[in-house]
């Protein structure tokens, strides 16, 4: 994968992985866009493959119109997904999903799809939602006025950077709702758990979750699941994109080991049943 080529519709590869490495593929916030990524995909290493979840946003460059179920947009991301290996036909993908926010629950679904096909996730690395099988506590948010919609996001999680290109401003807040209506509608529906690990990264500057609501996340999966602190926001990978950088590095390499040495306010808690 080159540097912005677009692997299809609904994803952009950023970089390839060499040396066996892992193939980051990030789900954005909601409203988010591959832009969410671009400085934690600076702070990987370059061996490291990046692909970012560009979902369609009505606008020129990301043509279509945006999908309000999640179930929807991961039926169509793990269909590309699977296709990956055809793209890297030289060594296999190791695909490790990493989502924030409203991605996290678009990383979960589109693991689910890809449990049983030939480019499985190895790994599932969260932030910022509670585990799946949690019922939505808050009242929604997608169908406020813009000013209060503002005011709502900025009270509960802190504003998103902004990433919106001028004369963007109308699909910017189309696509949001979108993806918040996505969020807001879902509904667990899944008998079979998830074998693959997941890795939850609990911010200390993120007051819309409580600890219960992401160790909630071992009810998902069959495989370990652990909790990896950080002081950060609801928005990790603009404010703090070294440090998330280090952390999902060391993650995805081993499931044992402490963070490295480089990010002193990160620790691992393991949970097992």
């Amino acid at each position: 994968m080159h540097v912005r080529k677009p692997l299809a519709r609904w994803l952009v590869g950023l970089r390839q992985a060499t040396g066996g490495q892992p193939t980051f593929v990030f789900f954005p916030h909601a409203g988010g866009s591959p832009l969410s990524v671009g400085r934690l995909a600076a702070a990987l290493p370059g061996s490291a493959g990046i692909v970012a979840v560009q979902l369609p946003r009505g606008d020129e460059r990301a043509p279509g119109e945006p999908p309000r179920r999640a179930a929807a947009a991961a039926d169509r991301l793990a269909q590309e997904l699977a296709d990956l290996q055809d793209h890297d036909a030289r060594e296999p993908v190791h695909l490790v999903l990493v989502g924030n926010s409203y991605g996290a629950l678009l990383a979960y679904e589109t693991a689910h799809r890809l449990a049983h096909c030939a480019v499985p996730a190895q790994r599932l690395i969260v932030s910022g939602f509670r585990a799946p099988v949690l019922a939505p506590a808050e009242a929604p948010l997608h169908l406020l006025p813009p000013a209060q919609l503002r005011t709502e996001l900025a009270a509960r999680f802190g504003m998103a950077p902004v990433e919106i290109p001028a004369g963007q401003a109308g699909y910017a807040d189309a696509a949001l709702r979108a993806d918040l209506e996505a969020c807001e509608t879902y509904r667990h529906a899944h008998a079979e758990l998830l074998s693959a690990p997941i890795d939850v990264l609990r911010m200390a500057d993120d007051s819309s979750l409580s600890a219960s609501d992401l160790q909630a996340w071992q009810a998902v999966t069959t495989g370990p699941m652990r909790i990896a602190h950080c002081a950060a926001g609801h928005f990790p990978w603009a404010t703090h994109p070294r440090e998330v950088a280090n952390l999902l590095t060391q993650l995805a390499g081993d499931s044992h080991r402490e963070p490295p040495p480089c990010v002193p306010s990160a620790t691992i808690t393991t949970h097992s049943e």
